[in-house]
């Protein structure tokens, strides 16, 4: 497999960054409701990726190797497809999610992402099913299931079943999308299946929060980006929470797209959608980090995840 080192190095950070993802979210959950924090993820997003659009619709409309556009007309409606499968609606999904039910139970439905993966890459694109991969998927989910299980079972709130729901439709819909990129887009450079998504979506969701109350927050929530009462307290502002899903927008949609959208031109969609196996391993970290408590059903979890990325990722192509 060309670029295999470097690929599965960029799946790994992929992993972290999106596992660092769910407590940014959280952050900024705490002032913004779930659509103004994927709005603003994503609007920003869109900012940052803008100039590439600008390059390829207007400056470098064709390809000086070929002659041709880099983009044809039946490119934007899978650039758009991605954009709204793969960011726009799973943003709010798990961001609305985030609001409703235990992370432990995101985590794990979460984690069906490589199931879907690989199910629509038999389906709808005719891949070959391959033994390793359909056992790491299997580990993987019995990872998962060992890694936030307790902590569900020490929930003692009733389950929303929509807030359930969400996660496991967003899962399905990334499973979608990197098929949708890797059988569709592949043949686009990198920046143009990157930016154009995004700066759609963004301009969707600006649309959105035009006609929300946004703009009140920072009178409800007053203070700087990372202010201190007179009890030595963080002041949960809308500066601060802004903070969180700037650095969301910026490094878990806008960068981690660039480099997701790079590998998968050199691996199989079901070892790109390992990096939801790498999401709880980060989240374990971040929380010793955090003086939570390890117990022995987090190693067997991780165990069973770190099993489950060495055979998909290791598995023949």
């Amino acid at each position: 497999m060309k670029y295999k080192g470097l690929s599965t190095l960029i799946i790994l950070v992929l992993g972290i960054i999106w596992g660092s993802s769910f407590l940014l979210m959280k952050r900024g959950l705490i002032v913004f409701n779930p659509t103004q924090v994927a709005g603003i993820r994503l609007i920003l997003a869109g900012i940052i990726l803008l100039p590439w659009v600008i390059k390829y619709s207007f400056i470098q409309k064709l390809n000086p190797l070929t002659g041709k556009l880099y983009i044809k007309k039946s490119d934007y409606l899978w650039l758009a497809a991605s954009g709204i499968l793969g960011s726009a609606i799973p943003a709010f999904l798990f961001a609305f999610a985030g609001s409703r039910i235990p992370s432990g139970l995101s985590g794990i439905l979460n984690a069906f992402t490589p199931m879907f993966t690989l199910f629509f890459a038999i389906y709808l694109y005719g891949e070959k099913w391959n033994k390793n991969g359909i056992i790491g998927v299997v580990l993987g989910l019995i990872g998962a299931v060992f890694l936030f299980g307790p902590s569900l079972l020490a929930y003692t709130q009733p389950i929303d079943g929509l807030g359930a729901l969400f996660p496991l439709l967003a899962a399905a819909l990334y499973g979608l999308n990197i098929n949708i990129i890797k059988n569709k887009l592949s043949h686009l450079p990198n920046m143009v299946k990157t930016a154009y998504p995004f700066v759609t979506i963004g301009i969707i969701y600006g649309v959105i929060l035009s006609f929300s109350d946004i703009s009140n927050l920072w009178d409800s929530y007053p203070g700087g980006f990372w202010e201190y009462n007179e009890n030595r307290e963080l002041v949960q502002s809308a500066n601060h929470a802004l903070l969180y899903i700037v650095v969301l927008g910026i490094l878990g949609s806008a960068v981690s797209m660039i480099l997701f959208n790079w590998i998968i031109k050199f691996v199989p969609p079901l070892t790109a959608s390992t990096t939801t196996f790498i999401i709880p391993i980060t989240a374990v970290i971040l929380g010793i980090f955090d003086h939570e408590t390890v117990t022995w059903n987090v190693f067997v979890g991780l165990s069973f995840l770190l099993f489950a990325v060495y055979l998909i990722i290791g598995r023949k192509t």
